[in-house]
């Protein structure tokens, strides 16, 4: 420590002797704020003795001596060689030189430090307002402006404008953010007079399985077929083959597992899907359940619908059975020689059939035309003057005495399926129409319907509607 002072000291007095009593004084200065003396002679030479700029230029590394080592070690061992080396001319104006191109470089590396830093302070500001914007709307802020001072000279950077695609994609940014925090409105906060039902698995057992049989109301065999597998499931817990359904079974199929609420009641009974079955395990049987499952689906039967689809479902029985004769002319079909003889005496009465290209084709369907009964469909060529009584003939000669009986005492009806809404023919009434007039011509669709009890006791049908086929009457001549 005391050798370091004893340097400094005669350091100070070689610079006093060596550059005057003026420089000598700022060179000490210079020490004071920590610089090395001969950076800071150098400083000094390149500043034209300006202490201010001198310091700047030692705080930005500029002397052109950032490379020499400061230890007191490498100070000039006499100075004679101080005075040799500043009375070149030549040297001085090479330093100098060097001097200002350190300079210039470390004004242009201070400019790109500071421009990196404002991109940093945008990008965060952008960042913090699009914040802002998904929460709450603010009014925009004025430009932050930033300000440095280099070289004795002072420069304000603005930030550059933003194009409106930039701005919609920082909007954009701030949305999905916003849409992932898990602060985001729900329904409730969006449409709150909006309210969703509750899903049926939520709800109670009983009211699980009472909302289900109410749905299967209007459908018979789904109805009847599961109160068999409950009653089944009831009776014998113990065999696993009252308790376990296949799900790819044709009846099942059919009559059960695409119907509305069906397979739901079988898991309110505590069913599983299990691959292609349903399957009740043993120690998920629950009597309970069992007997309000029976009871609901028993109370069905009662309904409205379960008895309106029970009496339509027996008239299509009907239609299949009848529709077995269609073109059975012989004993190997189940007919007897009287009704052979019948229907050979329905068929001498009906004229001739057109042939092809005259007359149109009549088309009559058993039952409705979406079940497509097996033999339930006929069809034949009539020419326009041919009546309705020429029509009953030829279907008693397809179907038997027995369609036409049940037409005629109105327990079936025949309906013209062109007309809308569909509406029955009176048979007894316009027996002697012709199809023209009646507006079966030139395109005739008939349909055998069970009758409505309002038409069974004698009432008419709803007359409105328009006429339809060439040359037929109004709705009101025919009713």
């Amino acid at each position: 420590m005391v050798f370091k002072r004893l340097t400094q000291a005669l350091t100070t007095a070689g610079n006093t002797v060596l550059y005057g009593s003026d420089q000598a004084e700022k060179i000490r200065q210079l020490e004071a704020m920590g610089f090395h003396a001969d950076r800071a002679r150098h400083a000094l030479n390149a500043c034209e003795n300006n202490v201010e700029r001198a310091a700047e230029l030692l705080l930005l590394g500029g002397d052109g001596t950032a490379d020499m080592p400061i230890d007191v070690d490498d100070l000039p061992s006499a100075p004679s060689t101080r005075v040799r080396n500043i009375g070149n001319s030549n040297e001085g104006q090479h330093v100098a030189a060097h001097n200002d191109e350190q300079m210039r470089l470390a004004i242009e590396a201070s400019l790109a430090t500071n421009q990196a830093e404002e991109s940093r302070n945008i990008c965060q500001a952008e960042t913090a307002s699009m914040n802002s914007v998904a929460k709450k709307p603010a009014p925009r802020s004025a430009p932050v402006k930033i300000n440095r001072t280099i070289a004795t000279q002072k420069t304000t950077i603005k930030p550059a404008p933003r194009s409106a695609a930039a701005i919609n994609a920082g909007k954009a940014a701030a949305a999905r953010t916003y849409q992932l925090t898990p602060s985001k409105k729900t329904l409730d906060h969006t449409h709150p007079n909006v309210k969703l039902p509750e899903k049926l698995s939520n709800k109670s057992k009983e009211e699980q399985i009472m909302r289900c049989a109410n749905r299967l109301k209007p459908h018979v065999m789904a109805v009847d077929t599961l109160i068999r597998v409950l009653i089944s499931v009831r009776n014998s817990p113990e065999n696993i083959k009252f308790r376990t359904i296949d799900r790819t079974n044709a009846n099942y199929v059919e009559h059960v597992r695409d119907k509305p609420g069906a397979e739901d009641l079988l898991l309110a009974m505590n069913y599983r899907r299990i691959k292609n079955e349903l399957r009740l395990e043993r120690h998920l049987v629950d009597p309970t359940l069992l007997y309000l499952g029976i009871s609901a689906l028993e109370q069905m039967r009662s309904s409205e619908e379960y008895l309106e689809a029970k009496k339509w479902r027996a008239f299509h029985a009907e239609m299949k059975r009848v529709s077995r004769g269609n073109g059975s002319h012989d004993m190997q079909n189940g007919m007897t020689e009287v009704e052979t003889e019948i229907r050979l005496g329905f068929l001498q009465k009906c004229p001739k059939e057109p042939p092809e290209g005259r007359g149109a084709i009549m088309n009559v369907y058993l039952g409705d035309e979406k079940e497509k009964i097996e033999g339930g469909h006929a069809s034949r060529r009539f020419d326009g003057d041919d009546t309705l009584q020429d029509v009953l003939n030829w279907l008693g000669g397809c179907y038997g005495v027995e369609l036409i009986e049940k037409l005629h005492s109105r327990e079936w009806c025949l309906c013209d399926l062109n007309r809308y809404p569909i509406s029955p023919l009176d048979v007894e009434k316009h027996c002697s129409k012709t199809i023209q007039y009646l507006g079966l011509f030139p395109s005739g669709k008939l349909g055998v319907r069970l009758s409505e009890d309002e038409w069974k006791e004698g009432g008419s049908v709803n007359i409105h509607g328009s006429a339809r086929g060439l040359g037929a009457v109004s709705r009101s001549m025919l009713h």
